[in-house]
């Protein structure tokens, strides 16, 4: 069995030449510096610190010392400043992402919420979330060895292959969306290994195309 931990998305240069004249590497505006300087100066505060994040899309992090009134406010003021920000697709706090139900339906149908929630862990998440467009790329300047990224919720980043293969079976192509999840029950079946029921989360991949199914073992 082959897959991947995650997908990707080529560099704006290149993809400029292929049409895609929509990809663009992000701007310094909606970086973590610049939200603290705005806001910093906006409300009074030492800029340094005041806002943090691992890059330019993703979680962002207020100062922990601040008020649960004044920090409300800090995040309603940069959810407006990135949102109005062309290449910002939306920005979820986390009460928000808190707020929405676990999704339940295959991913590929899931909205931008949905998504959100689904990578969202109370402990250690941000204290508001920020999705850039399809096709910016959050490294505003290349460097050897750092010119494109992973983690955006779109479907270049988020889908993945995932194969199959054994001597002598009989192979074809999976026309419905699979999960990565699935792997370790469709395996199991494959040796006839038994599993107590519930054990995994995913679910069963019958994995020949021919009669036979290879989920006998679990049902």
């Amino acid at each position: 069995m082959l897959t991947a931990d995650h997908g990707g998305f080529d560099i704006p240069e290149r993809l400029h030449e292929q049409a895609l004249e929509t990809s663009s590497r992000v701007s310094e505006a909606v970086s973590a510096k610049v939200l603290s300087d705005t806001l910093g100066k906006r409300y009074g505060l030492e800029a340094k610190g005041l806002i943090l994040s691992d890059g330019a899309s993703g979680d962002y992090w207020l100062r922990r010392d601040l008020a649960p009134g004044l920090k409300g406010k800090l995040v309603d003021d940069a959810k407006a400043l990135l949102e109005a920000d062309p290449q910002v697709e939306v920005v979820f706090s986390a009460a928000a992402i808190a707020a929405t139900p676990m999704p339940t339906t295959s991913p590929e149908t899931w909205t931008l919420a949905e998504r959100a929630r689904a990578s969202y862990n109370p402990l250690h998440s941000g204290d508001f979330v920020v999705f850039l467009k399809r096709g910016v790329v959050p490294i505003a300047n290349p460097g050897p060895g750092y010119v494109a990224t992973h983690g955006s919720p779109w479907d270049y980043d988020r889908r993945v292959p995932i194969l199959f293969w054994r001597k002598g079976m009989t192979g074809f192509e999976q026309p419905s969306a699979v999960e990565t999840v699935d792997i370790a029950p469709s395996l199991a079946a494959w040796i006839g290994l038994k599993i107590p029921e519930g054990a995994f989360d995913g679910r069963c991949l019958d994995l020949d195309g021919g009669p036979d199914n290879t989920c006998g073992v679990i049902r």
